[in-house]
């Protein structure tokens, strides 16, 4: 699936718990989750300005947006229960690495600004399904292929 890049047009009509560009955002991107996610367990819950409440997760996201002729990219923010977390994301090796990369959010940037300027192409299968357009690079997706990533990326 390729990646939705979002304007700002994508929030005028869209319900936030406040007007704050952060809000509208995640409830934006909450929308755009609950019309790809079928299946999943219970409604996407974006964050907004709290933290996850206790049992929780909070799990970044990386949305694109198109400002003028630049794509920028905003980081919202869902609170997962644990039957959610497992069901988005089923390795439990994956998993694991939430904590960490969650921490990581400019390096992580970086990363999908070398992807999307053509500087940094994974090898293997990373970049096979990169390439082949089936996979964009979400938070997931880094999380998922971090291994390699991690290996061949120098900031």
């Amino acid at each position: 699936m390729a990646e939705r890049i979002f304007t700002l047009d994508d929030l005028t009509s869209v319900r936030s718990v406040c007007g704050c560009l952060t809000c509208k955002l995640s409830a934006v991107f909450a929308d755009h989750l609950t019309d790809l996610r079928t299946g999943y367990p219970g409604t996407v819950t974006p964050l907004g300005h709290r933290g996850a409440a206790p049992g929780t997760t909070a799990v970044p996201h990386f949305l694109t947006v198109r400002v003028g002729d630049a794509h920028v990219d905003i980081v919202v923010w869902e609170e997962m229960r644990p039957d959610q977390l497992r069901a988005w994301l089923p390795a439990a090796e994956a998993r694991a690495r939430l904590p960490q990369l969650a921490a990581r959010i400019p390096l992580l940037v970086r990363i999908r600004q070398a992807l999307r300027a053509g500087t940094f192409t994974p090898s293997g299968p990373t970049g096979a399904t990169l390439a082949s357009g089936g996979r964009y690079p979400s938070f997931r997706f880094l999380v998922e292929h971090w291994p390699q990533i991690k290996k061949e990326f120098t900031p």
